[in-house]
Protein backbone atom coordinates (compact mmCIF):
# COMPACT_ATOMS: atom_id res chain seq x y z
CA UNK A 1 0.00 0.00 0.00
CA UNK A 2 1.27 3.73 -0.72
CA UNK A 3 1.23 6.52 1.31
CA UNK A 4 -0.39 9.72 -0.71
CA UNK A 5 2.44 11.73 -0.13
CA UNK A 6 5.10 8.89 -1.30
CA UNK A 7 6.51 10.23 -3.92
CA UNK A 8 5.66 8.97 -8.00
CA UNK A 9 7.48 5.25 -8.54
CA UNK A 10 8.94 4.99 -11.96
CA UNK A 11 5.98 2.90 -13.05
CA UNK A 12 4.04 5.26 -11.94
CA UNK A 13 5.84 8.16 -13.89
CA UNK A 14 5.79 6.26 -16.67
CA UNK A 15 1.43 5.36 -17.06
CA UNK A 16 1.73 9.37 -16.70
CA UNK A 17 3.90 9.75 -19.70
CA UNK A 18 2.10 6.77 -21.69
CA UNK A 19 -0.91 8.75 -20.85
CA UNK A 20 0.20 12.14 -21.85
CA UNK A 21 1.87 11.15 -25.18
CA UNK A 22 -1.25 8.99 -26.13
CA UNK A 23 -3.47 12.23 -25.79
CA UNK A 24 -1.20 14.13 -28.40
CA UNK A 25 -0.87 11.53 -31.49
CA UNK A 26 1.61 12.68 -33.84
CA UNK A 27 3.23 15.36 -31.88
CA UNK A 28 7.06 15.40 -30.28
CA UNK A 29 6.81 15.89 -26.85
CA UNK A 30 9.23 17.59 -24.48
CA UNK A 31 8.75 16.83 -20.98
CA UNK A 32 10.28 19.05 -18.48
CA UNK A 33 8.70 17.58 -15.26
CA UNK A 34 6.88 14.58 -13.98
CA UNK A 35 5.62 14.60 -10.46
CA UNK A 36 3.05 13.87 -7.47
CA UNK A 37 0.05 16.28 -7.21
CA UNK A 38 -0.70 15.85 -3.66
CA UNK A 39 -4.41 14.65 -3.16
CA UNK A 40 -6.81 18.10 -2.29
CA UNK A 41 -6.64 18.99 1.43
CA UNK A 42 -9.55 17.49 2.67
CA UNK A 43 -9.14 14.17 1.32
CA UNK A 44 -5.48 14.18 2.73
CA UNK A 45 -6.92 15.04 6.40
CA UNK A 46 -9.31 12.61 6.57
CA UNK A 47 -6.76 9.62 5.38
CA UNK A 48 -4.04 11.34 7.95
CA UNK A 49 -6.57 11.20 10.95
CA UNK A 50 -7.27 7.40 9.75
CA UNK A 51 -3.87 6.59 10.19
CA UNK A 52 -2.57 8.78 13.06
CA UNK A 53 -5.49 7.11 14.96
CA UNK A 54 -4.31 3.55 14.06
CA UNK A 55 -6.96 3.04 12.13
CA UNK A 56 -5.88 2.48 8.39
CA UNK A 57 -6.64 -1.18 7.00
CA UNK A 58 -6.34 -2.43 3.18
CA UNK A 59 -9.86 -1.80 2.89
CA UNK A 60 -9.61 1.71 3.62
CA UNK A 61 -10.00 4.33 0.46
CA UNK A 62 -7.29 6.23 -0.58
CA UNK A 63 -6.70 9.26 -2.47
CA UNK A 64 -6.46 8.63 -5.63
CA UNK A 65 -2.63 9.13 -6.65
CA UNK A 66 -2.12 12.42 -9.27
CA UNK A 67 0.41 13.30 -11.91
CA UNK A 68 1.57 16.72 -12.54
CA UNK A 69 3.04 16.17 -16.23
CA UNK A 70 4.43 19.65 -17.34
CA UNK A 71 5.75 19.12 -21.21
CA UNK A 72 6.04 20.86 -24.89
CA UNK A 73 4.47 19.78 -27.37
CA UNK A 74 5.98 20.53 -30.69
CA UNK A 75 4.10 20.28 -34.03
CA UNK A 76 4.48 20.84 -37.37
CA UNK A 77 5.09 24.34 -37.02
CA UNK A 78 7.76 23.24 -34.81
CA UNK A 79 7.08 26.38 -32.18
CA UNK A 80 7.17 24.59 -28.69
CA UNK A 81 3.79 24.58 -26.71
CA UNK A 82 3.70 24.63 -23.39
CA UNK A 83 1.25 22.10 -21.14
CA UNK A 84 0.09 20.60 -17.72
CA UNK A 85 -1.93 17.74 -17.06
CA UNK A 86 -3.06 15.92 -14.40
CA UNK A 87 -2.74 12.35 -14.51
CA UNK A 88 -5.41 10.11 -12.39
CA UNK A 89 -2.61 7.02 -12.54
CA UNK A 90 -5.47 4.34 -11.91
CA UNK A 91 -7.35 5.00 -13.94
CA UNK A 92 -4.84 6.20 -16.62
CA UNK A 93 -6.66 9.40 -17.72
CA UNK A 94 -6.15 12.46 -17.98
CA UNK A 95 -8.19 14.50 -15.69
CA UNK A 96 -6.98 17.72 -16.17
CA UNK A 97 -5.54 19.71 -19.20
CA UNK A 98 -3.87 23.45 -19.63
CA UNK A 99 -2.32 24.92 -22.39
CA UNK A 100 -0.30 28.31 -22.76
CA UNK A 101 -0.75 29.28 -26.15
CA UNK A 102 2.49 29.94 -28.11
CA UNK A 103 2.13 33.89 -27.94
CA UNK A 104 3.08 33.42 -24.00
CA UNK A 105 6.64 32.14 -23.56
CA UNK A 106 6.65 29.31 -21.01
CA UNK A 107 9.23 29.16 -18.41
CA UNK A 108 13.01 28.14 -19.48
CA UNK A 109 13.49 25.89 -16.74
CA UNK A 110 15.29 23.36 -18.67
CA UNK A 111 17.52 25.94 -20.57
CA UNK A 112 19.01 27.63 -17.61
CA UNK A 113 21.02 25.76 -16.15
CA UNK A 114 23.22 25.20 -19.61
CA UNK A 115 22.99 28.85 -20.50
CA UNK A 116 24.48 29.71 -17.31
CA UNK A 117 26.88 26.71 -17.51
CA UNK A 118 28.33 28.05 -20.64
CA UNK A 119 28.61 31.40 -19.66
CA UNK A 120 30.95 29.85 -16.75
CA UNK A 121 33.32 28.97 -19.72
CA UNK A 122 33.91 32.73 -21.21
CA UNK A 123 36.95 34.36 -19.61
CA UNK A 124 36.13 37.75 -17.79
Amino acid sequence: MYHPLDILSEQETNVARDVVVASHPGKVIDFREIFLQEPPKKQLREYLELEHAGRLSPTTTRPPRLAKCQYDVIGSDRIPEYHESVVEIGAKKRVSHQVVGKQHHASLTLWVSPFIDALKTLPL
